[in-house]
C-alpha cells in the first residue's frame, strides 16, 4: 500500500511563527554542508516524517490547535512502538538497535499535551480493542475445553492438549513493572508504556520492589534479563524485550521525577524531553477536521503493525536488520567527531556528558526509525539506512539536545529548592568549592548545579571570600 499526500477540505493554512516552525534557508539547510555543522534546532524537525504523517501533524495544528512538537513527539514514539521487535540496526559488529524509545511531554497544566498524546496513540490502542475481543473469544473456548473429559473431547473433536490464549497487546497502561513485564513475555513484538501523567509511572519506581527503577534502565538497552514473581514463584526470561515509554508531567516536577539520584545514574539521560515554549491554552476553532486526517495515520500505524516477525533460527533473534551504507554511516561519524565528542569535552558536567551518550544511542535509533517510516508511507526503501536519513536524524537528535538545555534548569531549580538547606547545613561555616562539591554529590545533587548555586551567592546565604572559598552568612 503506497500511503500518498492529500490535502482534504479547506487550503491547509501555514504553521504560524508562535509554534516556532518558521522555515528558512538557514534552518531548512543540509547537514551536509562542510562549511558549518547546524547544532541548534529550536523547534521539532518536521521533514524528518514523510509527507503523509507531516499532512496529519500540520492538519492538527490548523484545525485542533495541537502544538506541532508534541504532535510529532508522540507519532514519532507510536511509530517506533508500532514498528517493535520487527526492525533491527545494525551500525557496528557488536552494535545492533532497536527502535526503544523513552519520551516525555512536559508542559505547565492545560497547555494541551494530552490531546496530542492521545490521538497518537488511539491506533494501537484500537488494535488492542480488537486483540482483547478474540482473546475474550480464544478464552471462553478454552474454559470449555479444560472442563470437559477426554471422553468429551473426542466426542466434539477437540484437541487432547490446548495451551492457554496469551493476550495479545501493543499498549500497557498498568503502571506495575509486573504487569509491563507480563506483557512483554506474551507479546514478542515488545510494548508500549502509555501515561498520560508519566508521574505515577515513576513514582511507583522502589515503592515496593527496590529493583524497579533498574529494569527500566536494563530494558532501555534492550538487553535479556530473569524476573521472579514472589507471589507465584514464576520466572520469566526475556531473551529479547522491546519496551517504548511516553507519557507527560509538568515543569514543577521535573526535579522530583529526573533529579537527584536519577540525574546521576543515567535514568534521565533515557528519557528525551519535548518542552516547547507555550505561554497561553491552545484556542478553539469551529472547523471540523475531515474524519480521512486521521484514519491516514490508522492506515500507517496498522501498515507497520501489520508486518510479521521473520521466523527465527534456532539460537538466534529474529528481525529484519537494516544496515547503514557508507555515506550514511560517514555522516554519522562526521557528527560524532566533530558535534557530540566537543559538547562532551566542552562540559564538566556528569549530567551533560551522559545525555551526550544517549544522544548517540538515539540517532542510531533515529536512523532505524525514519527509515522504516519513510519505506512505509512508499517514499523509500527499507534495505538500508541512507545518506538523506542520516541527515534528518542528526536534524532530530540535535533538536532534543536543545530540548535537553531547556529542561536541565528546571530540574536543577527544583533540586536546589529542596535540598541546598540540607547542603548548607552539611558544610563548616567557611568551605570549599571541592567541599560542597563532595557534599551535594552525597545529597542527589550534580557537580553543574552546586557550582551555578555557588556562582549565584547560594540564594544570599553565602559571599565568595577568594577563589574557590565561600563563607556562609
Amino acid at each position: 500500500m503506497n500511503l500518498n499526500y492529500k490535502r482534504y477540505g479547506r487550503q491547509h493554512m501555514p504553521l504560524t511563527p508562535s509554534c516556532g516552525l518558521i522555515e528558512d534557508d538557514e534552518t531548512t539547510q543540509s547537514l551536509t554542508d562542510n562549511s558549518t555543522e547546524r547544532t541548534e534546532v529550536h523547534s521539532f524537525p518536521l521533514d524528518i516524517f514523510p509527507t503523509a504523517i507531516r499532512h496529519i501533524i500540520e492538519s492538527l495544528h490548523e484545525y485542533e490547535n495541537f502544538h506541532p512538537d508534541f504532535t510529532a513527539a508522540s507519532f514519532l514514539t507510536v511509530f517506533a512502538a508500532a514498528m517493535g521487535n520487527t526492525w533491527s540496526v545494525r551500525f557496528m559488529t557488536g552494535w545492533v538497535s532497536r527502535p526503544i524509545i523513552y519520551m516525555v511531554l512536559v508542559g505547565s497544566p492545560s497547555c494541551g499535551k494530552t490531546p496530542p498524546l492521545q490521538q497518537a496513540v488511539a491506533p494501537l490502542l484500537k488494535l488492542d480493542g480488537e486483540y482483547d475481543r478474540v482473546y475474550c473469544k480464544e478464552m471462553e473456548a478454552y474454559r470449555i475445553w479444560e472442563r470437559m473429559s477426554v471422553k468429551q473431547r473426542e466426542r466434539h473433536s477437540l484437541p487432547e492438549e490446548m495451551r492457554m490464549p496469551q493476550r495479545k497487546c501493543h499498549v500497557v497502561v498498568d503502571s506495575t513493572v509486573e504487569a509491563m513485564i507480563a506483557a512483554m513475555r506474551d507479546n514478542s513484538r515488545g510494548v508500549l508504556i502509555y501515561k498520560d501523567e508519566i508521574d505515577s509511572l515513576l513514582s511507583n519506581f522502589n515503592r515496593y520492589n527496590g529493583s524497579d527503577e533498574s529494569y527500566f534502565l536494563s530494558l532501555f538497552s534492550g538487553t535479556p534479563f530473569k524476573y521472579s514473581r514472589k507471589s507465584n514463584n514464576e520466572h520469566i526470561f526475556l531473551s529479547n524485550p522491546y519496551c517504548s515509554i511516553i507519557g507527560s508531567t509538568q515543569p514543577g516536577r521535573l526535579a522530583e521525577q529526573f533529579g537527584g539520584k536519577r540525574l546521576m545514574n543515567g535514568f534521565s539521560s533515557r528519557f528525551l524531553k519535548v518542552y516547547p515554549e507555550i505561554n497561553k491554552m491552545p484556542s478553539w476553532n469551529d472547523a471540523t477536521m475531515p474524519s480521512e486526517i486521521l484514519e491516514e495515520w490508522e492506515r500507517i500505524i496498522r501498515k507497520a503493525a501489520s508486518v510479521n516477525l521473520p521466523t527465527a533460527q534456532e539460537g538466534k533473534t529474529a528481525t529484519i536488520e537494516l544496515t547503514f551504507s557508507h555515506d550514511a554511516k560517514m555522516r554519522v561519524i562526521k557528527w560524532k567527531d566533530e558535534v557530540n565528542n566537543k559538547a562532551y569535552s566542552a562540559t564538566e558536567s556528569d549530567a551533560v556528558r551522559a545525555f551526550c551518550g544517549k544522544l548517540e544511542t538515539y540517532l542510531i535509533r533515529f536512523c532505524l526509525i525514519i527509515q522504516v517510516m519513510h519505506g512505509i508511507c512508499g517514499e523509500s526503501g527499507m534495505d538500508e539506512i541512507e545518506l538523506r536519513t542520516a541527515e534528518l536524524a542528526i536534524r532530530l537528535t540535535e533538536y532534543f539536545r536543545n530540548m535537553e538545555s531547556r529542561i536541565t534548569p528546571e530540574i536543577d531549580i527544583g533540586v536546589l529548592d529542596n535540598r541546598f538547606t540540607e547542603l548548607l547545613g552539611s558544610l563548616r561555616d567557611s568551605f570549599t568549592t571541592s567541599e560542597a562539591v563532595r557534599e551535594s554529590l552525597k545529597l542527589g545533587i550534580s557537580e553543574s548545579s552546586v557550582k551555578r548555586f555557588l556562582r549565584d551567592g547560594g540564594r544570599g546565604f553565602i559571599r565568595k571570600e577568594s577563589h574557590g572559598r565561600y563563607r556562609k552568612i
